[in-house]
């Protein structure tokens, strides 16, 4: 009833009227899912508010709130992501000054965090978890504890995050850098997203000779108007500098299925040669991964899967595999129990495979293996102290679909949920060639430590380079994308 309220005040032009009862049903939804139910159901109740967060941050940027914006899509996108990440949060202040009761949540959150458990049990540790967060926010000096974080905290200590948000009659861009409040791009001809998302991914799943060759003109159409809509916009509104900006995009809706990285008219510079990309599922994520201690050392996994039952081959994850330094499990050795096993010894990890992208329902997605799908619930559940960077030469791993948008489900995020700092991914599938040579350009531009803190800057280097082998061919360049710090 808020939504609706408040999606018809917007549209009446009153966003000061919109913005504070958008809120307070962005407020109700963590507890909208049945927290001890699977991955599945729970988005499925939260994706029934479809457009929330859209209508919420642009009566904010509509009132000329920008940090209220910011802490809007914090709340509202992300919710299952958000749930799992506080069972992980870090305990270390709390058990210093009271270590009986960080025992207890720390043994609750353990419990929360591994799947397989009954409903009935899970229902009841949430519970507890409920009951155990009441007490240690009466605690003195964690009064705040796990609480959604404000504005100021969300800040990254370089570079600039953009959130990108589309409304009914345009869009806004929120930039957020570490030096300044939060300022606010309008974007006024970022309409029609849910049209141009619904051509690009027709374009790039249509494997016919009629779907390739639509391939190469959408995504050109695609990459035009992002640079003109949003990415021009922001650069423009960034401060001078002789060097690539370095940036986050935390998109909203379906504006994460596209190239924002990649953006620019064709022959002409654009965002590859403006800016240095990421994107993040929120910017608690980001926070949070750098943060997390780098890995100490560097213990590779490599997963190739050449031949998978019942899918075509892939003669480039052979070539993968022999290239790239690690514990190598292929074709028949890679199997779901030996592949989870792995993960916990790795610090770093590559697969080389197919992967399915379920639009209706993002938490059925997964990697294929020889046996079955490892799916995302499987990979989210672990918890990887020292992970480093995930490269996932697979099809579409960063694509979340448009159902259920906002919580950004996909086994980028997955990983990341996982414990790993960097990861790389696709937005949509790679010919097989262009998917290894670009793997093997990427390590070679690695220093051989164990942290990857480079990791973005290499990887738009080797997306410039395949630009300049393919300029009229950007649908084999701008899949690519890094997320992490």
């Amino acid at each position: 009833a808020r939504q609706a309220v408040g999606e018809l005040a917007l549209a009446a032009g009153q966003p000061g009227v919109a913005a504070p009862v958008l809120d307070s049903a962005i407020a109700l939804l963590p507890s909208l899912p049945p927290r001890e139910a699977g991955w599945a159901d729970r988005q499925q109740r939260v994706g029934d508010r479809l457009g929330l967060v859209q209508a919420a941050v642009s009566a904010h940027c509509a009132t000329g709130d920008p940090a209220r914006a910011i802490e809007t899509a914090e709340l509202g996108r992300g919710v299952l992501l958000a749930a799992e990440a506080n069972t992980r949060a870090d305990f270390a202040g709390l058990s210093e000054r009271h270590p009986r009761v960080a025992d207890r949540f720390e043994w609750v959150c353990e419990r929360l965090s591994t799947p397989g458990f009954p409903a009935g049990e899970r229902k009841r540790w949430w519970s507890d978890y409920d009951a155990l967060l009441v007490e240690i926010r009466a605690l003195p000096g964690f009064e705040e504890f796990l609480t959604a974080p404000r504005e100021p905290g969300l800040r990254p200590e370089v570079g600039t995050a953009v959130l990108v948000n589309a409304g009914r009659k345009g869009g806004h861009a929120v930039l957020v850098r570490a030096d300044a409040a939060p300022s606010t791009v309008a974007l006024p001809g970022l309409r029609d997203v849910d049209a141009r998302v619904a051509a690009l991914l027709d374009a790039v799943a249509d494997e016919s000779l009629t779907g390739r060759l639509r391939r190469r003109r959408v995504v050109p159409e695609t990459l035009t108007w992002l640079w003109d809509a949003v990415v021009e916009p922001v650069v423009q509104a960034l401060p001078p500098s002789g060097a690539p900006h370095r940036v986050w995009w935390v998109p909203t809706g379906a504006l994460g299925l596209l190239p924002l990285h990649a953006a620019g008219h064709p022959g002409e510079p654009g965002a590859l040669d403006a800016l240095v990309s990421s994107f993040v599922p929120s910017l608690r994520g980001l926070r949070d991964a750098r943060r997390r201690p780098p890995a100490q050392g560097r213990r590779g996994l490599v997963v190739a899967m050449r031949h998978t039952p019942g899918h075509p081959d892939l003669p480039g994850a052979a070539a993968e595999a022999e290239s790239l330094p690690g514990f190598p499990l292929r074709d028949n050795d890679a199997v779901t129990g030996e592949v989870l096993t792995a993960l916990t010894k790795s610090t770093w990890a590559h697969f080389a495979c197919h992967a399915i992208t379920d639009p209706l329902s993002p938490a059925e997605g997964g990697l294929l293996l020889h046996d079955r799908i490892l799916r995302l619930p499987e990979i989210g559940a672990l918890r990887l102290e020292e992970a480093e960077l995930a490269y996932l030469s697979a099809c579409a791993t960063a694509n979340h679909g448009v159902r259920h948008a906002d919580e950004v489900l996909h086994l980028a995020s997955a990983f990341q949920l996982a414990g790993f700092r960097h990861v790389v991914a696709t937005l949509w599938p790679l010919g097989d060639e262009i998917a290894t040579a670009a793997a093997q350009s990427f390590y070679d531009g690695l220093p051989t430590t164990p942290v990857a803190d480079n990791a973005a800057t290499v990887l738009h280097r080797v997306t410039r380079e395949l630009r300049a082998e393919h300029p009229d061919r950007p649908d084999l360049w701008a899949a690519l994308v890094h997320s992490g710090p």
